[in-house]
């Protein structure tokens, strides 16, 4: 390999010219540093987790409902629930755990990228 400037040989590895100090940044850039694409697999099965971190709520919203129904208490002989709070509290559920599982990934990408989260654009997407 030899200086674009003025011809110099240069030994593998160098970036700049030992004798005119010209950059040889045209070596440096064919080189890759790790990316997210050279690492892909993990990403994919980050994605996979998250996507299995919504399959509570098959459960959790249903048993949240079924608790809070009306019911009968035959020992005060009246009833006490109503399908308004069984709604209410089945909404307030599925968005509290929607908002926690969204502040797990943006943690994980945080900590996985060592980048500052855009905490609008993450909440926005849905995956």
């Amino acid at each position: 390999m030899f200086c674009e400037n003025c011809g110099n040989k240069l030994k593998e590895g160098h970036k700049f010219c030992t004798k005119c100090g010209h950059s040889n940044l045209s070596e440096a850039k064919e080189e890759k540093s790790p990316t997210l694409s050279d690492d892909k697999w993990w990403y994919r099965l980050a994605k996979v987790v998250y996507v299995l971190l919504y399959l509570p709520l098959l459960v959790l919203v249903p048993l949240v409902w079924s608790e809070n129904v009306p019911r009968y208490n035959s020992y005060f002989k009246e009833y006490y629930g109503s399908y308004g709070e069984a709604f209410w509290y089945s909404v307030l559920t599925l968005v509290i755990y929607i908002v926690v599982v969204r502040l797990i990934k943006i943690t994980f990408l945080y900590i996985s990228f060592a980048k500052k989260p855009i905490w609008k654009k993450e909440f926005k997407k849905f995956f």
